[in-house]
Formats: structure tokens, C-alpha cells, sequence
């Protein structure tokens, strides 16, 4: 018994480590890209992609943020953008309902690669059914 449970916290422990670089490699890298032209540039590349799922220029933020950072610092802005009436009901719950499916990509994805999942096979399954709903949404929703 005390053999299972030591080895339990040393497999605890050994997975505790892994996330942790990995969580702060990511974190140091988001702040410098930050404040780099790159997210400028690359804010700027995926507003067409996001239009053409329905999403408006004041909501791709939002969904830059929540897909790389996660679903609290989407949150966060989501609800600044709602409260200063840039987004429209419908952009809210479009992009509420697309950072529950899918959020922190990268985050999540080497999270589970970590511990042996398929990246490719996680983040394409994610991507997809986010889109796929957010689709729905656009297309049967009237707000």
C-alpha cells in the first residue's frame, strides 16, 4: 500500500513539474508577444477568418485572447467589451459559446500532449466543433 501511494506522489509530482514549465514558458512568451507588431499583425490576419464564422471586428479580440491566454482572460474582455456596448447580444454569445469549446489552445493542447494525448488530434477536434457551433449560431440565432 505504501509502495502504490509513494509512487503515486512521485507520478504526481513528476506530471505537478511538467505542467508547471509548461504554463510559464507559455506565460513569458505571451508577454513578450504582447508587446510585439506581431499581435498586431496577426490580430489583423485572423479578423477575416473570424468575420466569415460570424464575428465582428469588436469581438476578435476577445477571441484572440481566449484562444491563446484561456476562457478567464477571454472572459475578462468579453465582459469589458459588453459593458462598453462594443459587442452586440449575439457577438457575446457567439463568442461565449465558441471559448467554451475551445480556449487556451496551445494551453491545453501540450497540457495533454504531456501526458500522452495526440496534439493534432485535440486541437483539430476542438477548432472544428467551435467553429461548427459558432456557425449554428450565426446562421439559426436571431438576436
Amino acid at each position: 500500500m505504501e509502495f502504490s501511494l509513494l509512487n503515486s506522489f512521485v507520478n504526481a509530482a513528476k506530471l505537478s513539474l511538467k505542467l508547471i514549465i509548461v504554463i510559464t514558458l507559455l506565460m513569458i512568451a505571451y508577454e513578450f508577444f504582447e508587446n510585439s507588431k506581431l499581435y498586431t499583425k496577426l490580430q489583423s490576419i485572423l479578423e477575416r477568418p473570424l468575420e466569415k464564422v460570424g464575428f465582428t471586428p469588436n469581438s476578435s479580440i476577445t477571441m484572440v485572447v481566449g484562444l491563446v491566454l484561456g476562457i478567464a482572460y477571454g472572459a475578462g474582455i468579453l465582459i469589458r467589451n459588453a459593458m462598453s456596448g462594443k459587442m452586440s447580444g449575439k457577438e457575446i454569445l457567439l463568442s461565449s459559446l465558441f471559448l467554451s469549446v475551445c480556449h487556451a489552445v496551445f494551453e491545453d493542447t501540450l497540457l495533454f500532449v504531456a501526458i500522452g494525448g495526440n496534439g493534432v488530434i485535440i486541437l483539430g477536434t476542438r477548432i472544428f466543433l467551435a467553429i461548427t457551433v459558432a456557425m449554428i449560431i450565426t446562421k439559426y440565432v436571431k438576436l
